[in-house]
């Protein structure tokens, strides 16, 4: 894996400009097309439990860009990508459904009342290369 985490974060922004959809739902699979990685769990919370403890961290405080966020919540829970805004996370079906968007890293807790987990540094059976902090 060549990219970088302000990569993945771009390209979700990149996405999210030119209006893409087609995401309704599939949370993991564009986390994971950010980052350029193949598919390996079916859902969010399969990703997050499957997860080595070494690379989760639940303070949301200390996610380098790029790093992936993950909440409990409906039957697939959800995946999100940290952006180069400290409070702000890429993902989709927020704000809008169907929708890559910016929004803050509380709204599925606010609005879908998920539980966040925490944030993490693998993706799909790959370490993330994370470095730059959110401004």
């Amino acid at each position: 894996m060549k990219r970088t985490g302000r990569a993945a974060a771009r390209q979700m922004e990149r996405w999210s400009n030119a209006g893409k959809t087609g995401v309704k739902g599939l949370c993991l699979k564009t986390c994971r097309e950010a980052w350029g990685l193949p598919a390996k769990y079916p859902s969010a919370i399969v990703s997050w439990n499957r997860t080595p403890k070494k690379y989760k961290n639940k303070d949301w405080r200390c996610a380098p860009i790029g790093a992936v966020h993950y909440y409990k919540g409906g039957k697939y829970g959800h995946i999100v990508i940290q952006s180069e805004l400290k409070n702000k996370v890429w993902g989709t079906d927020l704000p809008r459904v169907n929708k890559i968007g910016l929004h803050h890293r509380r709204l599925p807790v606010n609005k879908w009342k998920y539980k966040y987990l925490g944030w993490a540094s693998w993706l799909n059976g790959h370490e993330l290369p994370l470095k730059d902090m959110p401004k």
